[in-house]
């Protein structure tokens, strides 16, 4: 029997992504946020059980002043879950924070199928079943 030594494992995924997102995260917050593309912004919220908070850069599209985010994987993560219920967040997107609220945009609700073209045209990603949409109204975060 033989065993891979434990030098020799890779790190999962989610240690590769945290590095990835702090950079993002650090493009946006800083001056030469113009580099990084348009279609992307950070996004802060409280965790509601933690009441930790927390930065994610994310993709969005827009649909009138409302962002649509694509949680992709949505069973492998949890954030997302924070926003079953409605609840607030801040965005940054070209140097600006606006407060929003955001909550997640289920098939059958009204409007589901607007959110899903309008990202779809803007990241050229189409959403798997088990996908969620997040919507992100700043009318509401005044």
């Amino acid at each position: 029997m033989s065993s891979a030594p434990i030098a020799g494992r890779r790190r999962p995924a989610r240690h590769r992504h945290s590095f990835a997102n702090l950079v993002v995260l650090a493009l946006l917050r800083s001056p030469a946020h113009a580099l990084v593309d348009a279609g992307m912004c950070e996004l802060r919220y409280v965790g509601r059980a933690s009441g930790r908070r927390y930065a994610l850069p994310v993709m969005f599209a827009r649909v009138d002043e409302r962002l649509v985010v694509l949680v992709g994987d949505a069973p492998a993560k949890r954030w997302w879950r924070n926003f079953r219920a409605p609840g607030p967040v801040e965005v940054r997107h070209r140097g600006k924070v606006t407060p929003a609220v955001a909550r997640i945009l289920d098939p059958a609700d009204d409007g589901y199928g607007v959110a899903v073209r309008a990202y779809t045209q803007r990241h050229n990603l189409v959403p798997e079943p088990t996908d969620r949409l997040l919507v992100i109204d700043p009318s509401e975060g005044v």
